[in-house]
């Protein structure tokens, strides 16, 4: 099989495979644009890791993951339902893709770090009620602009 044709065989046989399976009602709650969405992931992961594109693994995780993300929502009360879910997802491609690439380390930590925050945002105020981390809460964008400064003015190189 020739490395250009790992996406478009990928995505015509997941595409194929949800058709017959719509046409012969199996599985009937994976009939949604959710699956879709999971079908094109594969394939751009398909064309990541054995085409060796490693560029498309941030595709390929996204569309994989928004696709996972849709399911899970849907059929789990306790699945998060808000944008904290999604910029998980984008910071796990970009953590994939860094591992392949060594590019971008720095958003990717940054993204990824501030994902898990928001995530877990509900229960850290639980945890901390205090004054201070209340009082923190408000400010925390501080913390961008005084490491753009930091990255702009201090670090050189």
């Amino acid at each position: 099989m020739k490395k250009r044709g790992i996406f478009s065989g990928i995505i015509l046989i997941g595409f194929g495979m949800y058709f017959l399976l719509e046409r012969f009602s199996l599985f009937p709650s994976f009939h949604t644009w959710p699956t879709l969405l999971f079908i094109t992931g594969i394939a751009f992961l398909g064309q990541a890791y054995i085409g060796k594109d490693y560029s498309a693994i941030l595709s390929g995780v996204v569309f994989t993951g928004i696709g996972v993300h849709f399911h899970l929502a849907s059929h789990l009360s306790a699945w998060p339902d808000d944008i904290s879910a999604l910029t998980f997802i984008i910071a796990l491609g970009l953590l994939l893709q860094y591992v392949k690439t060594k590019q971008a380390l720095l958003p990717t930590v940054l993204l990824f770090t501030l994902s898990i925050i928001f995530l877990f945002s509900h229960r850290l105020q639980q945890v901390f009620t205090s004054v201070t981390f209340d009082s923190l809460i408000h400010i925390w964008p501080i913390a961008f602009v005084l490491l753009g400064l930091y990255l702009l003015f201090v670090k050189k190189g």
